[in-house]
């Protein structure tokens, strides 16, 4: 009963258009794209939370502490803007539209991009906390502004390569699908497709680690501005060792994408 239900619901599928089915996929794959918005929204949240209680603790630098705050929230936001630019790709430039190929495939392809994006949600909550304790430390001590600034922008940077890596994987699967040509049976092809994306997710915890990182070491340089150097050399090494899982989930998309001894 369980192999006929899972025919008939192929049969169903594949009794519809190819670019109607892919469409479908498109849309579905820009709407998952969009839930990278809960970072941008934790993280500016938060940024914004500890600029107003610095405000009311050092009322005289509240443009230091906005200026700032602004700052550190603006990076915050990179990860939704990316996730933004897949999802209008999908749906007003879709390429994967009148490619030629099994259209569960390319479907799957357009599924999968926008699932990867979704790993931005991971840095934009880690760097809204670095923007938030650097809004602190400008309030308990403006002198430093300077120092904390730079390491917050240095350390929000690096929080932000496993939304780097999972645009790379949804470009991929938009503009160079290594799917589209091979030969096998297409539903296992189009469950790597997916699970390529799926895989990207695993990026969320390193970039939520990366930034936690980068908000301890603005909060030290905050105290300390004389021992920026040493904090952050620590930072990069903390960052560095954070970032493992999410190169593992990029290795295991690229074998799903190029090495997948299922197909």
């Amino acid at each position: 009963m369980e192999t006929n239900f899972i025919q008939a619901f192929f049969d169903f599928i594949m009794s519809y258009d190819t670019e109607v089915i892919v469409a479908c996929a498109s849309v579905l794959g820009a709407a998952l794209a969009m839930l990278t918005g809960i970072g941008p929204g934790i993280g500016q949240g938060y940024a914004a939370g500890k600029g107003a209680e610095a405000v009311g603790s050092n009322p005289k630098e509240s443009k230091n502490i906005t200026s700032t705050m602004l700052l550190g929230a603006a990076i915050s936001e990179t990860s939704g803007i990316l996730a933004l630019v897949v999802s209008l790709i999908l749906i007003f430039g879709n390429p994967l539209i009148g490619l030629e190929g099994a259209m569960v495939v390319i479907g799957s392809s357009a599924i999968g991009a926008g699932v990867a994006v979704v790993a931005g949600m991971g840095p934009a909550i880690g760097q809204g906390y670095a923007a938030g304790k650097a809004t602190e430390a400008v309030g308990i001590n403006p002198k430093n502004r300077r120092n904390v600034t730079v390491v917050m922008l240095v350390g929000q940077a690096v929080a932000q390569t496993t939304g780097i890596l999972a645009l790379v994987i949804a470009l991929i699967l938009m503009y160079g699908n290594p799917f589209t040509g091979l030969e096998g049976a297409f539903i296992i092809i189009g469950a790597s497709a997916i699970g390529a994306g799926i895989s990207m997710i695993g990026g969320i915890g390193p970039g939520i680690g990366q930034g936690y990182t980068a908000g301890k070491a603005v909060e030290a340089t905050g105290i300390r501005p004389d021992q920026q150097s040493s904090i952050t050399k620590v930072m990069f090494l903390g960052q560095a060792v954070a970032q493992t899982t999410g190169i593992y989930a990029l290795i295991v998309s690229l074998i799903l994408m190029y090495s997948n001894p299922f197909i």
